[in-house]
């Protein structure tokens, strides 16, 4: 056999086993797609929380019980699940022949929004989550029934202890006048008794918004995204504690319970300036002083008011170092941040 021969039989050995290797999984697959023997019987989903996993499930088994296995796909489970806005990414798994394994993430919920008259709950991203509901409350002997969407101070935890303070017409709280109080902050509403919130999100931080909000969409305020990004990255007990945030052009501040308040300047550097607050707020606790001020913009040298004994500040941690002294008196600039004076 001559070697043209040879090679041409070759060549058709190859092209016969590319065509088989293709076909026989084409054939496979459109039998499937055609074939009552594939239909779903099944549904199980991971990773959704337990609040929302039989939702989930109600809404997938009624669309898609009875449907092909081979014709499900991530795309076709997103836009059943276009309805819940905590649904972040969605994945799919087909356990032949009958089982449909979805895997979902979902948006945490970080903070409580206060917008146009309606309170939200908002993810650390800025994506609005759900809408709070505003049910009639009846009103009791000698009072009324609260106002839906009125803005009221938040209510301390038991055993928590709020900062005396006086509300001037800017709608600023000005602390008394105490060497060791903390600079003023904004007033942050807080949900009435007769708004109706998602399980497990009351005690959530608030922020304060102008701008349109509507659930499934982003935040628009930059702002208040900006003061997102600083609650998230929150850990432990301060994350815990709270109570809300607002955001400048050149600030953001977080109010927590027991009347502190923290200054964070941008959102750089966030996990070094957590770390300097949980360090200055570990020395405040050593020295049984409640701190009411904490300033970590620049994450290595904070300020904290009122002021600790100096040896209790030269013990800090060497990465820590703050910037005011025992001989030194706090003053406020114009700007509401301690000073050092002589």
């Amino acid at each position: 056999m001559s070697t043209v021969a040879v090679r041409r039989r070759r060549l058709l050995a190859t092209v016969a086993l590319v065509v088989l290797i293709v076909a026989v999984p084409l054939g496979v697959y459109a039998w499937g797609r055609s074939s009552g023997t594939f239909q779903v019987r099944r549904v199980v989903i991971s990773g959704a929380r337990p609040a929302h996993a039989r939702a989930l499930r109600v809404v997938l088994r009624r669309r898609f019980l009875g449907a092909n296995l081979f014709t499900v796909t991530a795309a076709r489970v997103r836009r059943a699940l276009a309805g819940f806005p905590y649904v972040d990414r969605v994945a799919v798994d087909r356990d032949f022949p009958n089982t449909l394994k979805v895997r979902l993430s979902e948006y945490v919920p970080v903070a409580l929004l206060r917008g146009a008259g309606q309170w939200y709950v908002v993810s650390a991203e800025g994506r609005v989550l759900a809408a709070a509901t505003t049910v009639a409350t009846p009103a009791t002997a000698g009072g009324s029934s609260p106002t839906p969407g009125a803005q009221t101070s938040p209510s301390p935890a038991a055993g928590q202890n709020t900062p005396s303070a006086s509300v001037s017409p800017a709608g600023q709280s000005s602390p008394a006048a105490s060497p060791s109080t903390s600079p003023s902050s904004t007033s942050l509403p807080a949900p009435g008794a007769n708004v109706v919130l998602p399980r497990g999100t009351r005690r959530l931080p608030v922020v304060v918004s102008d701008a349109p909000v509507f659930v499934g969409g982003m935040v628009a305020d930059n702002h208040v995204r900006q003061a997102l990004v600083v609650l998230a990255a929150l850990s432990g007990a301060l994350r815990r504690g709270a109570l809300g945030a607002s955001a400048t052009d050149t600030s953001i501040r977080v109010t927590e319970t027991g009347g502190l308040t923290v200054e964070f300047g941008d959102t750089g550097a966030l996990t070094a300036k957590v770390l300097a607050l949980e360090a200055v707020l570990g020395r405040y606790r050593a020295d049984r002083v409640a701190c009411t001020f904490v300033d970590v913009s620049v994450p290595d040298r904070p300020l904290g008011a009122p002021l600790l004994p100096a040896p209790l500040v030269q013990a800090a941690t060497p990465s820590v170092t703050p910037a005011i002294t025992a001989t030194s008196t706090p003053a406020i600039t114009p700007s509401g941040q301690p000073t050092s004076q002589p």
